[in-house]
């Protein structure tokens, strides 16, 4: 039997909440959707039953946490960018990432990453930018990325989907050779998704020539 929408939302909130070691208590997840606690325990109740999630702790096992099973259940697919200046492109890229799965975490740049890759400072510190990032529809989940290794956050996050923008200067082959190294098993994607003539870079540009 397949997971209807609102069962794979409340799994796609148990694991994030665990991914950030927030309890997903009844009262945390009805007010992350929206939803009446009463149908939010059937919900809940009917996942249980199927072996998707268990009861973790908290005053009368009301926390939950997904099982193996549960978390097989649904995709979580991640990608990551500096994002310094967002624009609708950046938009368009989260939304195609999004789409692959059931749950998109963004790994935002740390400001020292953006300053080692463009040779510059980033306009916006990675705090703001983490904010930014994190308050748009499709992202699930924005992290700051591992400034000495940025694989430890995919070991963390073990996303099913890692999706590249067009124009980011990864390879996919050594990406996936890190990940069979380190015993993940990610599909490597890249996204065919992009707004003619908006890049980050060309308004850069074009700002400093109005200056």
């Amino acid at each position: 039997m397949g997971l209807g929408e609102l069962e794979r939302e409340v799994l796609a909130k148990v694991y994030v909440a665990g991914l950030v070691g927030q309890p997903a208590s009844l009262a945390y997840l009805s007010k992350q959707l929206g939803l009446p606690g009463d149908l939010l325990r059937q919900v809940l109740d009917g996942l249980a039953r199927r072996g998707l999630i268990k009861p973790s702790g908290g005053p009368g096992g009301c926390s939950y946490v997904l099982t193996e099973e549960g978390r097989s259940s649904i995709k979580v697919v991640m990608t990551g960018g500096a994002f310094d200046i967002l624009h609708v492109g950046h938009l368009a890229t989260l939304e195609a990432a999004k789409r692959l799965g059931d749950v998109l975490v963004v790994v935002v740049a740390r400001d020292e990453t953006v300053k080692r890759m463009k040779g510059r400072e980033p306009l916006n510190s990675e705090q703001d930018r983490l904010k930014l990032v994190s308050a748009l529809r499709p992202v699930d989940l924005a992290l700051l990325g591992d400034l000495g290794d940025s694989m430890k956050t995919v070991e963390h996050v073990k996303p099913d989907v890692i999706a590249l923008g067009y124009d980011q200067k990864h390879n996919e082959r050594q990406i996936e050779a890190e990940l069979r190294a380190r015993g993940l098993k990610a599909r490597v994607i890249r996204l065919d998704v992009h707004v003619p003539g908006v890049k980050s870079s060309k308004i850069l540009a074009r700002l400093l020539r109005e200056l």
